[in-house]
């Protein structure tokens, strides 16, 4: 089982490293680009019908524009959760044990700050599901944290509603799971490549 995780805010450049890295180890190994935030399956069926509903509606999730009132926001944490089951299954668990190496552009982290983000709760970081999520991540082989500062990631991406707390809860969990960080700050693509290959040569032995 082989997942290499890159993670962290819109714009830090996680989409390129991923693209380059699989170039790079493509050469000797089977390759898997895997890719996963919020919402999947159920509840994006049901953030499609609640965006029809004046009540819900609202920019809290900016996909499908729906805003999760106070009451409910629990039992839609835990749809969440359990409707990402089957994508984190089908797209990272099962291909990597069949001999993939999946290199993921976002993977539970990236979840699990998704849904404390559209649901306006922090305190979603602490439960659970987002326990279980951080759990998966760590069993990652390699996990990177991609990161900019906020000038940066501004100016690479226009339509970040809220970098400063994605910052926040991203530091908190990369640190949690023991990531290397990549500042992209002023890292061309083939600096922060290097890093990568470096990191994984001397701490993961993969070359």
């Amino acid at each position: 089982m082989a997942i290499f995780y890159f993670f962290g805010p819109d714009g830090a450049g996680k989409t390129t490293l991923v693209k380059n890295l699989s170039l790079k180890l493509q050469e000797s190994h089977r390759i898997k680009l895997s890719w996963m935030r919020g919402s999947h399956t159920l509840t994006s069926f049901l953030a499609k019908l609640l965006s029809r509903l004046s009540f819900f509606q609202g920019s809290d999730n900016p996909y499908y524009r729906i805003r999760i009132p106070e009451k409910l926001k629990g039992l839609w944490q835990f749809l969440e959760f359990v409707s990402a089951i089957p994508v984190i299954i089908n797209r990272f668990i099962f291909p990597s044990l069949i001999g993939y190496w999946i290199i993921a552009d976002r993977y539970s982290i990236d979840l699990e700050v998704w849904i404390s983000m559209t649901t306006k709760d922090p305190s979603f970081l602490t439960k659970f599901p987002a326990r279980v999520l951080t759990a998966l991540a760590q069993k990652a082989n390699a996990k990177f944290y991609v990161k900019a500062d906020i000038d940066t990631l501004r100016n690479r991406t226009r339509s970040l509603p809220y970098p400063e707390e994605q910052i926040i809860s991203y530091d908190k969990l990369a640190q949690l799971v023991g990531a290397a960080t990549i500042d992209t700050t002023n890292k061309s693509a083939k600096d922060a490549l290097a890093c990568v290959l470096e990191t994984l040569e001397r701490d993961y032995r993969i070359a």
